[in-house]
């Protein structure tokens, strides 16, 4: 009887001990350590594509682009205001030419909203736009280009004196430029009447229009 009196005891279980391995994180400490960490990679990507903007913003310009001093105005001989044939350009034609030609002269984005503004006797004065597409981004850029045209062989050229781009002077198109309009201004006498030798002899600008002088001597 005194054995049943007792009262049984019941042998305790030891903890469970870590056999190996790193110890197990609660069940959802990686799922909370993930979404305090998300703040800061968004952070993180923005600053990444602002810098990226930043850089191939200036990578393009640097690209075909080189910072130059402006260009010292031709010293010309006066020449008459008067001749055989008088040629009128008005500025809309002018700023058809410089649109054609600058286009294609290097600059990689898309040219628009070309004005011309001309006065008595002084260079003309291009403005305009360039949009560049960076990262799917659209940068605009005003430039601003002055021309003095002159004679040179009895034919009309124009000489970049100034060219900028957003207020930074750029000479990374000029030659090319250059090279393209005085190309196109080339006036071919064959379709005038025969039996004269046709010469550019002048060329003034005036608030409305640039004026063109041409003289014919007679051949034969």
């Amino acid at each position: 009887m005194d054995s049943l009196s007792q009262q049984t005891t019941i042998p305790q279980m030891p903890p469970p001990t870590n056999t190996g391995g790193p110890p197990r994180r609660p069940r959802f400490a990686q799922a909370r350590a993930w979404l305090r960490t998300r703040p800061g990679r968004f952070t993180s990507l923005s600053v990444l594509f602002l810098i990226g903007l930043l850089v191939g913003m200036l990578g393009v310009l640097l690209y075909f682009l080189s910072i130059s001093a402006d260009q010292q105005p031709l010293s010309l001989p006066s020449t008459p205001q008067t001749g055989s044939i008088v040629v009128q350009v008005s500025s809309t034609y002018i700023s058809q030419i410089v649109q054609k030609n600058i286009q294609s002269a290097g600059l990689p984005g898309k040219v628009q909203n070309i004005h011309v503004q001309l006065a008595h006797n002084q260079a003309i004065t291009v403005t305009g736009d360039d949009v560049v597409t960076v990262l799917g981004v659209n940068v605009t850029r005003h430039f601003t280009i002055l021309l003095q045209p002159y004679i040179q062989l009895c034919q009309l050229h124009v000489h970049v004196l100034r060219a900028d781009l957003g207020g930074i002077p750029v000479t990374g198109f000029v030659a090319t430029f250059e090279g393209k309009i005085n190309q196109q201004l080339q006036v071919k006498v064959s379709n005038l009447p025969q039996g004269f030798l046709y010469c550019t002899v002048g060329v003034h600008t005036e608030s409305n229009a640039m004026f063109i002088v041409y003289s014919a001597t007679p051949v034969g």
